[in-house]
């Protein structure tokens, strides 16, 4: 008997080509996506009983209102209906969808975060990326080149702070890589300089 007869060859043959191409290394992508960090829930939480209290408060002076004008508990009754839905919506919005930094191939983006210092920039405006703890808050510190910075506390985003570091840090990395000039090439051919 041949175990490499002929019906062999042929039956391996037709699985050869009806199976998927094998592939070590898939192929690299040109561009990382852009990636989005939400807010962490308890600041999101925080902001919608900071809405919450500006809500009572409205509804305070609705009610002296509907008593002015004589409307009765109206008023009051309209605003606060009114004031809860928006207050819902706001808190669905912070809870589920909103994002704080939004990074992208450009640069970022903070949004929903105050005190931070500058709220955007482009990665090849990028001079350092430091770890910092000003006040015992864990915060990553983003310097841009004309002196201006951003403070990103960790504890306001739902991400792990190693993880969101290292996102930053390889998009400035890639902005500064494409940015240099390889070997300083000129265009020039560099044997023409040769007599």
């Amino acid at each position: 008997m041949n175990p490499c007869g002929a019906r062999d060859k042929v039956g391996f043959g037709r699985d050869w080509r009806r199976s998927r191409r094998f592939q070590l290394n898939g192929p690299v992508p040109s561009r990382l996506p852009d990636t989005q960090y939400r807010l962490a829930p308890a600041l999101g939480l925080r902001l919608v009983g900071r809405s919450l209290v500006s809500l009572a408060g409205v509804v305070v002076l609705a009610t002296l209102l509907g008593l002015v004008v004589d409307a009765g508990w109206l008023v009051a009754g309209i605003v606060t209906l009114v004031g809860l839905v928006l207050v819902a919506a706001w808190a669905w919005y912070l809870l589920k969808r909103a994002s704080a930094v939004r990074l992208s191939e450009q640069g970022y983006d903070v949004r929903l975060l105050g005190g931070v210092g500058t709220t955007s920039a482009s990665w090849s405006d990028v001079s350092e990326v430091a770890a910092a703890s000003p006040g015992g808050t864990p915060c990553l510190v983003i310097r841009l080149a004309d002196g201006r910075g951003t403070r990103l506390p960790m504890p306001a985003l739902a991400v792990d702070p190693d993880v969101f570091a290292r996102d930053v840090r390889r998009r400035v990395r890639d902005a500064h890589s494409r940015d240099a000039d390889p070997a300083g090439d000129t265009g020039a051919d560099p044997g023409s300089d040769r007599s």
